[in-house]
């Protein structure tokens, strides 16, 4: 998975939560290491940040 706060590119996290139908309790959890997103959140992440966080997501098979 990609880098979550090198994908957020200096964004806050009130905002990236906001833009990413998530928590920001949660977010910030992911971020400290406390907790591991599901996938269902990885994929608001990568619809609120714009980039694919899941490697392979657009990817030719």
């Amino acid at each position: 998975m990609l880098n979550v706060r090198m994908a957020m590119d200096g964004r806050s996290i009130r905002s990236v939560a906001l833009d990413s139908g998530i928590g920001n309790v949660t977010l910030v959890s992911i971020l400290a290491g406390k907790a591991w997103p599901d996938l269902a959140t990885i994929a608001r992440l990568e619809t609120g940040l714009g980039v694919d966080l899941w490697p392979g997501r657009h990817s030719a098979s």
